[in-house]
């Protein structure tokens, strides 16, 4: 059966969903039903309240410069990015501009989100090779609302040949399934177990090493993620048989935030906020 998927380009991303995971790891090395993975991340005015993007990037990778990137450990050479900074129409809160270290102030000669922005951010999207998919963290419940609802607000959509896949779920599914030795999954005093967090900065500190720079950044959010997934190859068959078409139905131009999308947004925010307040009690 292997060798038959490694004949085909491209096969049926639900039929993945059926493979056990080390057959999913072997296939997806070799075949896959995308081109391009554009890393996609967002800052923002906050959790609360109407959303609104105040830092936009992507960073486009063809999957086989991936791959070939995961022999050397390095960013591959030939890459896409955009990024910009986007003018909000409303105030941001406190923790968010503390975490992002953007305010109204700094933003204030920058353009808000307009047609001109949309279109720009499709034509990157398009110019890539296809078939692609964006792929961000958390993305199901944060990048991926808050992209379409800016993108529709300005009357621009995209074609239903793009594809998004969220990285939280991926990495969560991957390590779940393979049961990672790591140091933040060994037991505890009292013979419990403590929970391995696929926090963005807990995932780049375990598998890449250190800490990433310019964190909370959209660019340095987005080359982070690609970094991860060079030094973990093999969860590219999780991105991809957890890739679903860009069709988020949002309510209202601006998204809001229910409980749940937040209580799972926050906890990254909050590590971030824990290590700023350390430093500065140090300093």
């Amino acid at each position: 059966m292997l060798c038959l998927l490694r004949g085909c380009s491209r096969f049926s991303s639900n039929f993945l969903r059926f493979l056990p995971s080390q057959t999913l790891k072997k296939v997806m090395i070799g075949t896959s039903q995308f081109t391009t993975f554009i890393f996609l991340d967002l800052e923002t005015t906050g959790l609360r309240k109407p959303v609104e993007i105040t830092e936009l990037c992507m960073v486009a990778v063809e999957r086989s410069h991936i791959i070939e990137s995961t022999k050397t450990k390095t960013i591959p050479r030939l890459i896409d990015k955009l990024t910009t900074c986007v003018r909000p129409t409303k105030e941001i809160e406190p923790f968010a501009s503390s975490v992002t270290c953007l305010s109204n102030e700094d933003l204030e000669k920058k353009r808000g989100f307009d047609i001109e922005h949309g279109r720009i951010v499709k034509s990157f999207i398009m110019r890539q090779p296809q078939p692609v998919c964006l792929v961000a963290h958390n993305g199901d419940q944060f990048d991926f609302k808050i992209l379409v609802s800016h993108l529709e607000d300005v009357g621009i959509t995209l074609p239903d040949s793009v594809h998004v896949s969220d990285s939280l779920k991926a990495f969560r599914k991957q390590h779940k399934e393979e049961k990672y030795d790591t140091s933040n999954n060994t037991a505890e005093a009292g013979g419990k177990r403590k929970r391995f967090s696929c926090s963005l900065n807990n995932l780049y500190s375990t598998f890449v090493g250190g800490e990433f720079d310019n964190a909370h950044s959209a660019e340095g959010d987005a080359l982070a993620l690609l970094r991860l997934v060079i030094h973990k190859p093999d969860v590219l068959g999780y991105l991809e048989s957890g890739a679903h078409k860009l069709s988020v139905k949002v309510p209202t131009c601006k998204v809001t935030l229910d409980e749940k999308d937040i209580n799972q947004v926050q906890d990254e925010y909050l590590h971030s906020w824990k290590k700023k307040d350390s430093f500065n009690t140090k300093g």
